[in-house]
């Protein structure tokens, strides 16, 4: 009789190839591809060993179980997919190098940026293999905590001096609502006097009790400025003034809507649509009267300053865990070269000297005609796609 052979697996060994095997390939991965793999590197592993460790990964939260299908197959499929097994696995295997997994690096993509480019996902790519502690605070974070961090820190940067002039921009607005519109009964009451007998007669014959005051604190005045979703429908070039203050009148008459008309809301939905966008356009009307041009270019550079935070609170965020992690002693050298010839190799175009990210990200776009054609290469033409092929694992195919 031929004795059975036993193999000795290191604690944690099987689990962390299993998981690299995921990770090495694209979409879902069969079990009957998991067992010809293991047993290739393993011999003497038996399904029985392959399925208990399979099974305890996803009592880990580390793997998705897709059971079998008549119409596909029938065999058990798995996968990983979301942030939380990506900070399950580094939680428990944190030797397995998850950020250098072009698998990773796209799942961490998808929840963090918020318009697919393929350039902007290069640079983050890069990014998220090159620093652990930044794929690390991406995993752990979501996107909102993200940009709110990065905002913070570049107010108190490099857009100081900016972010000052936006927040008096904002104060002296805010201020003029005040006094206009939120304060103003006699505002809400005209607005009112213009709705169809039927909403002002029976139940609401005395408007004092829902339209006494707008009442916007001045936090939830910060939230409706915030239009970086108007941005992902439209370039930057196509937002104007004009537009912005008729989408802030709409934010402001739906906020005092929640606060104060939903009854009416409920019992007469079609005079409440158009109660909502006639106080929308009573205040846009109001706060135009002075100078609407100057209102316009103002509420496009405070657009405009919100967008630079949003396109660099990658970068914000990459370069504070770079300095976190010299600070820390766990930079790594690969690291290191890539920001010093990074820096090093600014570019010029006809409006002077720019950074490599920012010369990058336009060199990429560029077409003959356009405003911003290069006028000089250099040497680093193809840094982010030079470290993507030095360092990422790519995603292949299971066979």
């Amino acid at each position: 009789m031929v004795e059975k052979r036993r193999y000795h697996f290191n604690m944690g060994e099987v689990k962390s190839e299993i998981i690299g095997l995921i990770l090495r390939h694209c979409g879902l991965i069969g079990e009957p591809f998991i067992r010809r793999s293991l047993q290739d590197k393993y011999d003497g592993i038996d399904q029985s060993t392959m399925n208990r460790h399979l099974h305890d990964l996803q009592k880990l939260g580390c793997l998705d179980l897709i059971p079998p299908s008549k119409k596909i197959t029938r065999a058990n499929r798995w996968n990983i997919t979301t942030l939380k097994q990506l900070k399950n696995i580094r939680q428990h295997f944190p030797d397995i190098p998850l950020n250098r997994y072009e698998k990773s690096l796209n799942i961490v993509s998808r929840y963090h940026l918020h318009l697919i480019n393929r350039i902007l996902l290069k640079i983050f790519h890069v990014q998220l293999l090159l620093s652990t502690s930044f794929f690390d605070l991406c995993i752990t974070n979501d996107s909102d905590t993200l940009h709110a961090k990065a905002a913070e820190i570049y107010r108190f940067g490099k857009g100081f001096d900016d972010s000052q002039l936006i927040q008096d921009f904002i104060n002296d607005l805010y201020v003029k609502l005040e006094n206009r519109i939120f304060k103003n009964y006699n505002f809400l009451r005209s607005t009112w006097n213009k709705q169809p007998n039927s909403l002002k007669t029976g139940a609401y014959p005395d408007p004092s009790e829902y339209i006494s005051d707008i009442e916007i604190s001045k936090e939830a005045f910060n939230h409706i400025l915030d239009f970086k979703d108007l941005q992902l429908e439209k370039s930057r070039e196509k937002v104007c003034g004009r537009e912005l203050i008729e989408l802030m009148s709409l934010k402001i008459s739906q906020e005092f809507f929640r606060n104060s008309l939903e009854e009416i809301y409920e019992d007469f939905p079609r005079n409440a649509t158009k109660l909502l966008f006639d106080i929308k356009d009573d205040i846009f009307n109001k706060i135009i009267k002075e100078d609407p041009q100057e209102l316009y270019n103002k509420m496009v550079k405070m657009n405009n300053y919100q967008l630079e935070i949003c396109d660099k609170t990658s970068s914000i965020i990459f370069d504070h865990c770079f300095e976190d992690e010299i600070l820390n002693d766990t930079v790594s050298q690969e690291e290191k070269e890539f920001i010093k010839r990074k820096k090093s190799s600014v570019q010029k175009y006809k409006e002077g000297i720019i950074s490599y990210d920012e010369w990058y990200f336009r060199s990429k776009l560029d077409a003959p005609g356009n405003e911003y054609m290069m006028i000089e290469y250099t040497a680093y033409d193809d840094l982010y796609d030079e470290y993507l092929m030095k360092y990422m694992i790519p995603c292949l195919e299971a066979s």
